[in-house]
């Protein structure tokens, strides 16, 4: 089926209007004509679809109102305008307020405006074109969006499972003018500390308090190396102590994520439990 564009259906059954259409159109559209509003709706499988049809309101067997209704069922973009005789103005008017009808024009009509009508009418299938082609981008953007979501949720619980049962302990510390606070660390924290990890992020004290006092200055000397930009990674071996009170010793392998202009921004890490490596 080609494109409506500027194709415009005629339906009256008058042959000297068909032909006044005729003489005021073919030069500026692709026009097409029907004498009978069954014509007229076999013209929309045959030379459809149109943007603008133009019918009388008075013809046999099927009135212009009639027709325009199952235009509008079968071809709902194609704006409808309707020729009226004087003494159906009340019948096209009731039309127009009731949305069937885009506008109205009386015989006999003025040549220009029967072209102004039609210009307009082709303006607002235009819109409705636009408005629908709008709608269903978006609706294919939506469905590649929810698609990309899906894909995306599956894989967070995928990595969520795959981090729940590592060894590693995942985390991160948000830098703030040269501040290493704590933002996240993965869930099976409490197996390694037997706090919850809650705590961690809570409290920006948290994990060096836990850290074997002994260890503490060496860690925290490293990890403001690291902060400063004298250390860009590095993994360094100390003991925390747990919920138990027991120690326990961590491999910690750091790496700071920098701005391009060498800010830092955050430190990323893992916590491997090596408590019965040999020492």
């Amino acid at each position: 089926m080609t494109q409506a564009s500027e194709r415009i259906l005629c339906v009256d059954d008058q042959a000297e209007i068909v032909d006044l259409l005729h003489r005021q159109l073919q030069d500026s559209y692709d026009c097409h004509f029907a004498a009978s509003g069954a014509e007229a709706l076999s013209a929309i499988d045959t030379a459809g679809p149109f943007a603008v049809v133009v019918a009388d309101y008075s013809m046999p067997n099927m009135d212009g109102i009639t027709l325009l209704g199952e235009f509008r069922k079968r071809s709902p973009d194609t704006v409808p305008l309707m020729l009226t005789a004087y003494g159906d103005i009340d019948v096209a008017i009731a039309a127009l307020h009731k949305g069937n009808i885009f506008r109205f024009l009386r015989k006999p009509w003025e040549s220009d405006d029967l072209k102004r009508a039609i210009f307009d009418a082709l303006d607002h299938y235009h819109l409705i074109a636009n408005e629908r082609r709008l709608k269903r981008e978006l609706a294919a953007a939506n469905a590649e969006l929810d698609a990309r979501l899906a894909e995306l949720d599956e894989t967070n619980r995928l990595l969520e499972y795959w981090v729940e049962f590592s060894p590693a302990v995942l985390y991160s510390l948000s830098i703030d003018d040269g501040r290493a606070r704590p933002s996240y660390v993965s869930k099976n924290f409490s197996r390694l500390t037997g706090h919850e990890r809650t705590a961690f992020v809570v409290d920006p004290a948290f994990w060096g308090a836990h850290i074997h006092h002994d260890d503490r200055e060496h860690y925290e000397t490293r990890l403001a190396r690291l902060v400063v930009g004298e250390l860009s990674e590095q993994t360094l071996e100390y003991r925390i102590v747990n919920a138990a009170g027991e120690p326990r010793r961590v491999l910690d392998a750091m790496r700071v994520i920098r701005t391009p202009a060498g800010q830092a921004l955050e430190v990323v890490g893992a916590w491997l439990d090596t408590s019965t490596r040999p020492a």
